[in-house]
């Protein structure tokens, strides 16, 4: 789950349920609606999301998170295709 201050948010990706490259892509898709600094913790990859346009129509990190998750699902079915 996303946590949050005024302009940023930390979200925990699960690195069972996502890939590195799936996630720095969406981050470079959505570069231009916020900042994101991706790095591994744990079990999870952990995004800060700071600097997010407020003037973006939606929810910009749930976004990001669908986009990073249907990025991995298109790497993961390439794979074993």
């Amino acid at each position: 789950m996303p946590s949050s201050s005024s302009s940023a948010v930390t979200v925990k990706l699960h690195r069972a349920l996502y890939m590195h490259d799936a996630i720095t892509e969406a981050a470079t898709t959505f570069a231009d609606f916020a900042s994101f600094a991706v790095r591994a913790e744990g079990s999870h990859y952990v995004v800060d999301v700071t600097d997010i346009d407020g003037d973006v129509e939606g929810d910009v990190v749930a976004e990001f998170c669908n986009f990073a998750l249907a990025n991995t699902a298109i790497r993961r079915k390439g794979a074993h295709a």
